[in-house]
Parts: C-alpha cells; sequence; structure tokens
C-alpha cells in the first residue's frame, strides 16, 4: 500500500484519503445522491448497497429540509394549504428546497414561496 511506503500507517492514511475526497466532493457542486454515491464507492461498498445508500440519503436530506421549511412557516403562524405542503413534501431538488426555506424566513404568505420573483427557482 502507498501509505506503508510513505511511512504512514494505513488508518491514518484511509483518515485523510477521506477527508480530501469530500473536500474535492464538496468543491465539484455534486448532488447530495452523488456525492452519497462516490463515498459508497471510495469506501469500496457493492454497487446495490451504495445506490441504495445514496438514493436513502438524499431522500432523508430533502425531507429534513421540507420539515424546516414547514416549522419555519409554523413558527411564524403562515397557514399552509394542503397544496403547498404537498409540494414542499414531494420535491427532492435540494437547491429548490433551499431556496424556499431561505425564502420562508421572509415571505408574507405560503402561496409567495413558489412565486418566480427575485430568488425563487424556475420549475
Amino acid at each position: 500500500m502507498a501509505a506503508m511506503a510513505l511511512g504512514l500507517p494505513s488508518q491514518t492514511a484511509m483518515t485523510e484519503l477521506r477527508r480530501r475526497c469530500k473536500e474535492i466532493l464538496k468543491r465539484e457542486g455534486l448532488s447530495p445522491w452523488e456525492i452519497a454515491y462516490l463515498r459508497g464507492v471510495i469506501e469500496r461498498r457493492p454497487r446495490e448497497y451504495v445506490e441504495a445508500w445514496a438514493s436513502g440519503y438524499a431522500a432523508g436530506l430533502a425531507e429534513g429540509i421540507a420539515k424546516g421549511i414547514l416549522v419555519v412557516l409554523d413558527v411564524r403562524r403562515l397557514p399552509v394549504p394542503g397544496f403547498a405542503r404537498e409540494r414542499i413534501t414531494s420535491c427532492s431538488d435540494p437547491a429548490r428546497l433551499d431556496d424556499w426555506l431561505r425564502r420562508a424566513r421572509t415571505v408574507e404568505c405560503v402561496e409567495a414561496l413558489f412565486s418566480e420573483g427575485a430568488g425563487a427557482l424556475q420549475e
């Protein structure tokens, strides 16, 4: 192993490799699914496991951001109609969800989250 040739313990080398890979993945603007998939590949997991894990990770991330949006709207005492709740909870695009989360802090009504005004993402 190259780590041994450099005099590094293999655990230290693997820790450093993972740290550097994570830095690269963050800089490249990859989706959460792609990051999770590549992490599994780096860790030499079976393909089926990696794909399932990556999908679960991306879905869990989207679910968490959606819950955050609903909490912000609830704290602000803005009523959330059924169509808006469905649109928020069914969205799987982390960039759109992040945009809605930022906008949830200042919108006058829930419908404004989805408008094409400043900061809104196109659908």
